[in-house]
């Protein structure tokens, strides 16, 4: 005989019938050979991005040095020019050459294209 004072459930519960879950394995991992792999493209890129701008143009390190974010410091570069070797940094590109300050000589000068030969980049 059964107790009258147990009463059946109001709610069934829907219970899930997977009994072994879906485990999934390692699909990648590093070693010392991929590390190395990607150190050795990283240097490739950056040599590549040191050769791309040695291939431009003198307007085009211009065009290059002057259009770069307003947040990085003024890249201090080495002017060669017909009249020698002067370091500084670029302050406008007018139509006939650069406005360039000179660090060697504390002052101010216009460099024309006729009388610049190349650009090259020191740092910051």
């Amino acid at each position: 005989m059964e107790d009258q004072r147990t009463k059946p459930p109001l709610l069934y519960i829907a219970q899930n019938k997977e009994s072994h879950p879906q485990v999934e394995t390692q699909s990648s991992y590093y070693t010392a050979n991929t590390q190395k792999q990607q150190k050795t493209e990283v240097e490739q890129a950056k040599a590549a991005s040191r050769s791309r701008f040695q291939s431009l143009s003198v307007e085009g390190k211009l065009n290059y040095i002057t259009n770069m974010q307003e947040t990085l410091p003024k890249l201090k570069c080495k002017f060669l020019t017909k009249e020698g070797a002067f370091n500084g940094h670029i302050e406008e590109v007018v139509e006939e050459g650069a406005k360039v300050f000179l660090t060697d000589l504390r002052r101010r000068r216009t460099l024309t294209n006729d009388i610049l030969l190349d650009i090259q980049i020191i740092g910051f």
